[in-house]
């Protein structure tokens, strides 16, 4: 048997509650993580002080929590950092989030607690370690960053901001393709993330900690309110607001004329108010803003969609809806690493009129709706629940730190 590690995970922000796919994703590791019988110490960024029963989920099933300040980032204050972070080698992200506190607060876990090996979460975290850590290790990828910069790129007409972000896509793939260089290797949410990573770095050592979800929590509910088709996702991030975009402007209108009663629902916090009153004339289309449980908002779909045009890794949302036996209609990107049978188990589009009448012909059609969203729980149950990220992350402990080290 493997024995027990001492761990110190790193995080971006603090995983609980979890309301967006990077916070799932490291939740989903921390109880998997727990699961296996490894300690972890959790040491994270936050820009306020998370309440007090979150922490004691977290302390529930982590050996410690330590949150480290954050400042917040509003508007102007981004604008102005980002200007100044043009004479820097590092991506902007890198720049904002080096930190002398958390850089403290590592050097102090690793010498207090000394762990046998650290996940440091993601690239923008890894200029927070010191030289010469003296431990494994692991960078925890949820997705490729400059891949996401690149596809925004491709769908940015402004110059200036072309010209800025051409910048920073070069500054960022250099930064994130260099971060896992001397590190004892990567854990990828996909087997297609692991083969991005390789094709660029050859030799990197990667093994692939799926993005899952714990489908106990996740009950299924496969009638939903007719006519009713949810967007899930946070509207403080660039690719939802063009997805959401995207099937508001190309998409209803042609649904509209082949689907009476079409209700769209964006769920999702922190849209903002220029973006909804882009769209208030619209009678049929409806932003939640940020919900207690997004679950609730799943079940009452008839259909749920995913029109991402932007984006990397693989998306929770799919997951989450495939779970509550929802049937969902995607783009291609959308559901680009998740293996699910386009047919059978989602439905692909990426066009608007085909897309459209995907969606229209599940809203006509109750016992495809069923058929579809029972084949997608069990896609999940298989390949994207809790027990199969604990075996992934068990095999890729053994292959990235060594049998020695776990044995």
């Amino acid at each position: 048997m493997p024995r027990a590690l001492r761990i110190l995970f790193l995080g971006l922000n603090v995983p609980f509650p979890p309301t967006n796919g990077h916070q799932l994703r490291n939740w989903s590791l921390l109880k998997a993580l727990a699961r296996e019988g490894h300690a972890v110490v959790l040491v994270s960024f936050a820009e306020a002080p998370p309440a007090t029963e979150h922490v004691a989920a977290l302390r529930a099933i982590c050996a410690d929590v330590e949150v480290v300040p954050l400042a917040s980032n509003g508007h102007s204050r981004q604008a102005w950092a980002r200007l100044s972070a043009l004479a820097s080698p590092m991506p902007y992200g890198a720049w904002r989030l080096r930190s002398r506190a958390m850089q403290e607060a590592v050097a102090r876990r690793l010498a207090g607690e000394a762990p046998d090996a650290v996940i440091c979460d993601d690239i923008y975290m890894v200029h927070n370690l010191p030289a010469g850590v003296g431990r494994p290790v692991l960078l925890n990828k949820h997705d490729i960053t400059h891949v996401i910069v690149r596809r925004y790129l491709e769908r940015q007409r402004n110059p200036l901001v072309r010209a800025y972000g051409s910048l920073e896509y070069r500054k960022l793939r250099r930064w994130e393709l260099e971060a896992g260089r001397g590190l004892a290797g990567v854990l990828a949410c996909s087997e297609h993330d692991r083969w991005i990573l390789q094709a660029h770095c050859p030799g990197l050592r990667v093994a692939v900690a799926p993005n899952v979800i714990d489908t106990a929590d996740y009950p299924p509910c496969p009638v939903g309110e007719d006519g009713r088709v949810v967007y899930v996702g946070a509207m403080d991030w660039y690719p939802n607001q063009d997805a959401v975009e995207f099937f508001l402007t190309d998409i209803l209108p042609r649904l509209r004329r082949r689907a009476a009663g079409v209700r769209f629902v964006v769920a999702g916090r922190n849209p903002s108010e220029a973006f909804r009153r882009g769209f208030r004339r619209l009678g049929d289309v409806e932003f939640t803003g940020s919900v207690p449980d997004i679950r609730r908002e799943i079940a009452r779909a008839a259909v749920c969609v995913v029109p991402l045009r932007i984006g990397s890794g693989t998306r929770l949302k799919i997951l989450e809806a495939g779970a509550m036996e929802k049937p969902v209609v995607s783009t291609t990107l959308g559901a680009e690493g998740l293996e699910f049978a386009p047919g059978r188990e989602i439905v692909l589009a990426d066009e608007p009129e085909p897309f459209a009448e995907e969606v229209a012909g599940l809203l006509r059609d109750p016992g495809r709706r069923r058929a579809l969203g029972a084949a997608a729980r069990r896609r999940v149950e298989a390949r994207y629940s809790l027990p199969v990220l604990q075996a992934a992350v068990a095999r890729a402990l053994d292959e990235l730190l060594g049998a020695g080290a776990l044995r």
